[in-house]
């Protein structure tokens, strides 16, 4: 997630002024690949802290996290300006709008670090050979 950032965050000095750059936290979706190993490890374990994230209230649905994604690349620029992160303002919302609480949001110290983003973007254009 640190490095979607900082990629973002360099690609809007780069390009914010042709392209929307916009990144998000989508929330806690352990419904998601990234339970995939734990599953597989482990599926008792996995579901059952799947479950009980569920109802504790601090996971969000998939569906959530895609209505999200979708508000994130479709909002206009008064709405989401390019080169922000937004999240929802608690943990388990449900907000997929700026109007239900999920909204624009300060980045760790670590993804502020403007070095470490160009660090990363050359980096990257190393390995894919841009």
């Amino acid at each position: 997630k640190l490095c979607n950032v900082l990629f973002c965050r360099e690609a809007n000095k780069r390009w914010g002024d042709k392209l929307a750059i916009r990144s998000y936290n989508p929330g806690f979706i352990p419904s998601s690949g990234l339970f995939r190993a734990p599953r597989e490890d482990n599926w008792l374990g996995a579901t059952a802290f799947t479950l009980f994230a569920g109802l504790v209230g601090f996971a969000v649905p998939v569906e959530v996290g895609g209505e999200r994604l979708a508000y994130m690349a479709t909002s206009d620029d008064m709405e989401v300006p390019s080169g922000s992160y937004f999240a929802a303002a608690k943990v388990g919302s449900k907000a997929t709008t700026k109007a239900d609480g999920f909204e624009q949001t300060d980045v760790s110290k670590e993804a502020s670090d403007d070095s470490l983003a160009s660090k990363l973007w050359e980096r990257s254009t190393e390995i894919v050979g841009v």
